[in-house]
């Protein structure tokens, strides 16, 4: 696994660490506690960074952050289920 320092990302993008803690404290992202410092897993970068630019870009809350995790995260559900319900369908036509 992969990581990077929260602090880095944050000097890298420009952004307070304020905004890593807060995704934390709404628990859409996890921090890793590595020799004392917080880490960021580097597969979560590109959720970041879309959760970076509702924030800063639409002004879109953490709650709001919080509710569009969560709706992406059943879409993406269904969609999977509905590409098995077709695969099922194709085999037996």
């Amino acid at each position: 696994m992969k990581t990077i320092t929260a602090k880095q990302f944050c000097i890298n993008y420009n952004i307070p660490l304020s905004f890593i803690d807060s995704l934390s404290n709404y628990e859409l992202i996890n921090l890793i506690e590595i020799e004392s410092s917080k880490h960021l897993q580097i597969d979560d970068i590109n959720r970041i960074e879309k959760m970076m630019r509702l924030h800063y870009d639409l002004n879109v809350n953490f709650e709001g952050l919080d509710i569009i995790n969560h709706l992406t995260s059943q879409i993406n559900s269904l969609q999977e289920e509905l590409i098995g319900l077709k695969n099922r369908i194709d085999f037996y036509e």
